[in-house]
């Protein structure tokens, strides 16, 4: 008994040794690449919906990884991985690089790409054309771009909200982020309390891609506490193991507030944040949305770290609407369907500027 008993540990040491042993072997890259992997198998949410097979992908690209592996074709190989996924939330960054973003299908970016700036130029003109005043430029500058773009006639007042977020450095850092969504609600305040006698207000968030601060901008237009949508978050196990749903409700803001009928312009570019701002109004009475679906790229972004300072995100929420139908690739809703083309540009009218005003009047 004596000696089975040490055969035994001696066994049982030399294979645990021998599996430690195994596990140091693996490089670096082929650790990265475990790690990737391994991380949308446990909390990506949208596999089956994107007609994914992970396990195939494992098997596909695990032979391709080895310890002479570089970053940059680490990286690449990466991109290949999850470009199928079409998802905008994907990316993969070093700092703030970014190395990889996910490319969701957007019929609005691929109509008006390059010429996007003669489209807004176009609702501007629009607006100028129907009393409004001339267009100012409010908030932080990211790419030429103003946070927030307004203007007002003798009824009704007009907001472009471009993005999400004032700096850019706010998207990258948790407590920017905070500091930067107290500026966005200033400005914003600001901008609404200046609309005060107006009837009725315009709100145009085409083409925003998000960022932050979406459900808190859209208190301001809340005539009561409603459930808006619900929301569920992938698990570790089967891939469609999702925790059960869970209703979110929108609040009236405590502070500054506006109650009148709202034109909120939506389209297939309109993403992440800025569809949380349309979801959380989308119920209340005094909200019409005008344009086509929002982009469906509801989720948060899940984050993880791999070695040399790279980090990486992913969808792992599901937003489904009050109905509890998933909206990710669906978008949120449009009541009024009006699409927006280059002949817009040509005719120099934006559709959806005169039917926003015409369902407002």
């Amino acid at each position: 008994m004596k000696i089975n008993s040490i055969l035994l540990i001696f066994i049982l040491t030399f294979c645990l040794t021998a599996k430690s042993q195994t596990i140091k072997k693996l490089s670096r890259p082929e650790k990265d690449f475990k790690k990737f992997w391994t991380t949308f198998k446990d909390n990506y949410a949208f596999f089956q919906l994107k007609g994914i097979n992970w396990d195939e992908t494992y098997k596909k690209y695990k032979p391709q990884i080895n310890r002479n592996t570089k970053e940059t074709e680490l990286v690449k190989i990466f991109g290949e991985m999850v470009e199928p996924l079409k998802d905008g939330h994907i990316t993969i960054s070093k700092g703030e690089e970014i190395l990889y973003k996910g490319r969701k299908p957007s019929f609005f970016k691929q109509e008006f790409k390059g010429i996007e700036k003669d489209l807004w130029k176009t609702s501007f003109e629009t607006l100028q054309k129907n009393g409004f005043s001339e267009i100012k430029g409010i908030g932080p500058i990211v790419k030429g771009e103003n946070l927030y773009y307004v203007s007002q006639n003798s009824e009704l007042g007009f907001i472009r909200i471009s993005r999400c977020f004032g700096n850019l450095e706010s998207i990258f850092d948790d407590k920017k982020e905070i500091e930067d969504t107290k500026l966005m609600l200033t400005l914003f305040d600001s901008i609404i309390n200046s609309f005060a006698k107006t009837k009725g207000i315009i709100i145009d968030i085409r083409a925003n891609g998000g960022g932050h601060g979406g459900e808190e901008l859209a208190s301001r237009f809340a005539i009561k506490k409603i459930i808006t949508h619900y929301k569920a978050i992938r698990l570790k196990g089967d891939y469609e193991n999702i925790t059960e749903l869970k209703p979110i409700y929108i609040t009236p803001n405590i502070g500054v507030k506006y109650s009148n009928p709202i034109a909120i312009l939506i389209n297939d570019k309109t993403a992440s944040s800025a569809e949380d701002f349309t979801i959380s109004l989308y119920k209340q009475k005094n909200i019409t949305t005008i344009g086509t679906n929002t982009s469906g790229m509801l989720s948060d972004m899940f984050n993880s770290d791999l070695s040399n300072k790279i980090s990486f995100t992913l969808s792992n929420q599901r937003y489904y609407s009050t109905e509890k139908t998933q909206l990710e690739d669906i978008g949120v809703p449009v009541k009024i369907e009006v699409k927006n083309t280059k002949k817009d540009i040509e005719n120099k009218i934006d559709p959806v500027i005169l039917k926003a005003i015409e369902t407002l009047r």
